[in-house]
């Protein structure tokens, strides 16, 4: 590949990305060699995310920046304002790449971010609150496994609410959908070849849970 590019005179340069939970110093070289030889050594620009303050990059439009925003250095007392920063960053994208790319990103920053429940929906209502606008899109911004069964939980709940009332309806319509949602998952990653418990391990449910989803 490095000889492809460098027939179409374009410069790569190698950039090692440094994700740790610390800041400390990390390499910048890579060598290989055996007893009175050296064999390589290959030199490299690194960028240590934890040197890095994340308020830096929230009003800028880089996707890179958004999808590692989680991994740059913060306090435990900003993490909610790192979490909102990043999902106005996401709705910013949105008008700049297309779906499959802001997925990416989205695959990328859900590998560093701890969401809970709670605080993302009360994100997410905040965001409504402040841009009215981006409703369709501020649905998307929800974790993937909870919007698959997001709208059919509404509508469930919905119906249920007229006969026992609103809000209890839709609470209830909401945990079926987000029920529903994960043993779709489940079964998904069942026929891609994934086993129980690689399921039960990366989703964080019990196994006998999957086991009970792959019956049905």
């Amino acid at each position: 590949m490095f000889e492809r590019y460098r027939k179409d005179h374009k410069l790569i340069i190698p950039i090692a990305i440094f994700t740790s939970d610390e800041a400390r110093e990390e390499p910048d070289s890579f060598s290989m060699s055996i007893p009175g030889h050296d064999i390589l050594r290959y030199r490299f620009l690194k960028v240590e995310l934890k040197r890095h303050h994340w308020r830096r990059f929230i009003e800028s439009d880089n996707p890179v920046a958004a999808a590692l925003l989680a991994k740059m250095a913060y306090n435990k007392a900003e993490a909610r304002d790192v979490r909102f920063a990043y999902l106005r960053m996401i709705l910013r994208l949105r008008k700049k790449l297309d779906g499959a790319r802001v997925a990416l990103v989205m695959s990328v920053a859900d590998l560093y971010f701890d969401p809970k429940q709670e605080t993302d929906e009360a994100l997410l209502r905040e965001l409504h609150e402040q841009y009215p606008e981006e409703g369709v899109a501020e649905m998307e911004l929800m974790p993937a496994w909870k919007r698959w069964g997001y709208e059919e939980g509404i509508e469930k709940g919905i119906e249920e609410g007229l006969e026992k009332g609103l809000e209890k309806g839709l609470e209830k319509g909401l945990e079926q959908g987000e029920e529903k949602a994960k043993q779709a998952i489940i079964r998904k990653m069942v026929a891609k070849g994934f086993t129980p418990e690689q399921v039960a391990e990366t989703i964080e449910v019990p196994l006998e849970e999957v086991i009970k989803a792959m019956a049905k």
